[in-house]
């Protein structure tokens, strides 16, 4: 047995329910129609009629006709032949239920209404008066015309979300794609990078190892969701170049300046990072190991600026196989996530590589 305070709690559950939650059950949608329809008959026809009372026996006669032919229309006829494209199937169907109708209806009500029922001075038409039949059948074929239309919207609204929902997941999945590609692509070259520093007993392979451990966190677990702030991805930047830096040491001239607010404002995760790994796979000298690299990130009001020049050399044969993994990737990515509302640059010259990129923030 319930108690008074849990009646309590029951009666405020429901009395906080939205109505939204009502109006989304679909029996709620059917009430309605039938209901704005039976005042429509009783209004409508009984100010023509000069007599509602006659209106509403004449629709209480045809409603259960109506019901029939309605659900009949929608849950057999127009998934089977209409929506198959089956259309002189479907309206011959249509007619042929709508004249049979038709033809009971007048008679019920001539014999059941006019004659037993009706108040007197009511008399009996001919059982297929030309009027009154015509009236009959304009009616049930607007009754056909309205719920047949409401129908096909519904359905073709339900389609097109369908299709949203499903282009919006196919967007997500490639979008998780690419960035799992990227992951894997960078912790291959960090990987690289301290393989070669414990084979020269390096003193710097544990610093490597902290750095590593960090940007793995933030790959891991930071990155899974669409946006991250700017601080922290400048943050992951930061950590890869301290990287690049114990390996390359002195041989390593990087200028790499923020400029603007950063603070409040979100990107997607391991959006430039690519550029900048790019850089340091094909702007390194065989020759002398020396890399001049130059990354410039400035916010302008919403927007992003985010440029990385590097050198370009001659003897770079040997890793044209490896390239354009990252670079592709975050293409790719650029066209999902911004469509039109970004400009990326790429200006190859004899000398460097100009990369550009020109995003909106969020």
């Amino acid at each position: 047995m319930q108690t008074s305070a849990s009646l309590s709690r029951s009666t405020t559950f429901l009395a906080d329910l939205p109505a939204r939650s009502l109006l989304g059950q679909r029996w709620v949608y059917h009430s309605l129609f039938w209901t704005v329809l039976s005042l429509y008959n009783t209004l409508y026809f009984g100010f023509m009629l000069n007599n509602y009372t006659q209106a509403v026996f004449e629709f209480s006669v045809k409603f259960p006709f109506y019901l029939v032919l309605v659900y009949g229309n929608i849950y057999y006829l127009i998934p089977n032949f209409l929506l198959p494209g089956k259309y002189i199937q479907y309206f011959a169907y249509l007619i042929l239920a709508t004249l049979f109708s038709v033809a009971v209806i007048q008679t019920l009500i001539n014999h059941l209404i006019y004659i037993n029922y009706c108040p007197v001075g009511y008399h009996p038409n001919v059982l297929f008066d030309p009027k009154p039949t015509a009236k009959r059948m304009f009616d049930t074929f607007s009754v056909f015309g309205v719920t047949s239309g409401i129908k096909l919207t519904k359905d073709w609204i339900d389609n097109q979300q369908r299709i949203k929902e499903l282009e919006g997941q196919s967007v997500r999945n490639e979008l998780e794609f690419l960035k799992s590609q990227i992951q894997p692509h960078f912790f291959f070259n960090t990987l690289n990078n301290l393989y070669s520093l414990t084979i020269k007993k390096s003193d710097l392979a544990p610093e490597v190892v902290v750095k590593l451990s960090g940007l793995m966190s933030y790959m891991l677990y930071e990155s899974d969701s669409q946006e991250t702030t700017l601080k922290k991805e400048i943050e992951h930047i930061q950590n890869y170049l301290d990287l690049e830096s114990l390996r390359f040491g002195k041989r390593l001239h990087l200028d790499f300046k923020i400029e603007g607010a950063i603070e409040q404002k979100k990107l997607p995760p391991l959006l430039l990072l690519p550029f900048i790994e790019n850089a340091f796979k094909h702007g390194t000298s065989h020759e002398t190991g020396a890399l001049d690299l130059k990354i410039s990130l400035k916010v302008l009001n919403e927007h992003l600026l985010f440029e990385v020049i590097n050198p370009k050399f001659d003897n770079q044969q040997s890793r044209k196989k490896h390239k354009g993994l990252g670079l592709k990737n975050v293409k790719r990515r650029l066209d999902l996530l911004y469509s039109d509302k970004y400009e990326l640059t790429i200006q190859p010259s004899d000398k460097e590589y100009f990369i550009s990129l020109f995003i909106p923030l969020n």
